[in-house]
């Protein structure tokens, strides 16, 4: 029978069959490949034996979960306060992981004024944007749908309310909602275990440890490479006047020129100018 791993804890491991029945199984010593979360795999529910391993078609390396469609990138517009440079660094995360990733933007019903503004720039890039508020419910359906018949991984830093929005479109979740500490306005953290979890549909989504800052963060990429990630940029790599512009300071870039058109965001850019820096030093400094 296939199926798909939702989650391991110590020897045993929790598989899905096709009709969402959860087997728990060991393992068949003749499989040596190390098995995460997403992972499909044949089972024998009679002796309830993991007998084979599938190909994967990726795995997402942290946290460890296979055969990922998209990353769910969840922030929230107030409590804690929405940082532009916070988002980018999670959309860097996931561009240079080689997932696709969706944005969630929560706490809408908080909000003043014309909070989308805020992500025309995103959406200019290309990126997908869904507006939501759990605690009223709002947009949730049209969320669940673009959710359905892929595996999710769902992340942003703590206190977004992720936990919240799956225990608002999962029957049963019943995760344990993070805090926000008043003294920072940063989110206690409260998810430890990588774990599928089924939605009502044929999605499937991973709640992931959340961030209360990416100080910690280690990009896994080189100042060269950084354009690459950021969408709008990297459509420009090839007409500077110079191979492998970095685009901040050579002349006759085009991107730089592009900027002061306004035809790419001058607040991605800077972004952009930041995290490049910050790799460099990194660079430098070993």
């Amino acid at each position: 029978m296939k199926g798909i791993l939702i989650k391991s804890i110590g020897g045993f491991f929790f598989v899905a069959a096709e009709d969402k029945e959860i087997y728990q199984c060991r393992i068949r010593g003749r499989i040596r490949e190390k098995i995460y979360p997403g992972d499909k795999v044949e089972i024998d529910p009679s002796t309830q034996t993991l007998e084979k391993l599938y190909p994967r078609d990726n795995i997402l390396k942290r946290p460890q979960v296979a055969n990922v469609d998209q990353v769910i990138i969840m922030l929230a517009l107030k409590n804690p306060e929405f940082k532009p440079s916070l988002l980018d660094y999670f959309l860097l995360l996931v561009e240079s992981s080689g997932f696709k990733p969706l944005l969630v933007i929560n706490k809408i019903d908080q909000a003043a004024g014309d909070y989308q503004k805020m992500f025309v720039d995103y959406e200019q890039a290309g990126y997908k944007v869904h507006f939501i508020s759990v605690k009223q419910e709002i947009n949730l359906g049209v969320l669940l749908a673009e959710l359905d018949q892929k595996i999710n991984v769902l992340t942003g830093p703590s206190g977004a309310g992720k936990s919240s929005l799956l225990n608002k479109i999962i029957a049963d979740a019943d995760l344990k909602t993070a805090a926000v500490s008043k003294k920072l306005k940063k989110g206690v953290h409260t998810t430890r275990m990588v774990e599928l979890l089924a939605l009502d549909n044929e999605g499937w989504v991973a709640d992931t440890p959340g961030f209360s800052s990416m100080t910690n963060l280690n990009l896994e990429i080189e100042a060269a490479d950084l354009s690459w990630y950021f969408p709008e940029i990297a459509k420009f790599n090839n007409q500077c006047r110079f191979n492998r512009c970095s685009h901040t300071h050579e002349p006759g870039c085009l991107v730089q020129t592009k900027v002061e058109a306004g035809e790419i965001s001058a607040s991605r850019y800077q972004s952009y100018q930041r995290i490049y820096h910050e790799l460099k030093a990194k660079e430098r400094k070993y």
